[in-house]
């Protein structure tokens, strides 16, 4: 790829980046961020080694006992609540793009996972979620219409 075709694609891909985090900031639930209900959720990302499924989840500022994680076989769940800085010493607030409050988000899996082998843990801000996949067992006869 030339330089000018490179350096387009990268400004547009930025570009894609900063319009939907504008278009995120503009939404109604953001008008009024108190509001009860899910109105964000936290960036993810799903691998898939030859073994397992594995997803990593951003949850900075997020203390793991608001969070929960429920693995079913063609998809995981993860809900929590970051809650919002209680310093009594604020008085004016110049910029605010953190999501904070409740957020459940369902990702889909690529392939079936066995859900009683599933780990997460979480390390330098990110909740990462190991899921085996699950190994067929035995033969199947298929019978030939």
């Amino acid at each position: 790829m030339d330089e000018f075709k490179k350096r387009f694609s990268q400004n547009f891909a930025h570009m894609e980046r900063q319009m939907g985090r504008m278009m995120r900031n503009m939404s109604f639930p953001h008008m009024y961020p108190f509001q009860a209900g899910t109105n964000w959720y936290p960036a993810a990302d799903v691998y898939e080694t030859d073994e397992s499924i594995l997803v990593y989840v951003d949850v900075a500022g997020i203390d793991r006992d608001k969070m929960t994680v429920t693995a079913e076989q063609t998809s995981v769940i993860i809900a929590g609540e970051r809650l919002i800085s209680s310093d009594e010493k604020i008085c004016r607030i110049h910029q605010l793009e953190i999501e904070h409050g409740f957020f459940e988000r369902t990702l889909p899996l690529p392939v079936p996972v066995d859900v009683n082998a599933t780990t997460s843990s979480c390390e330098n801000g990110f909740l990462i979620i190991s899921m085996p996949k699950q190994k067929l067992k035995g033969q199947t006869k298929v019978d030939i219409g």
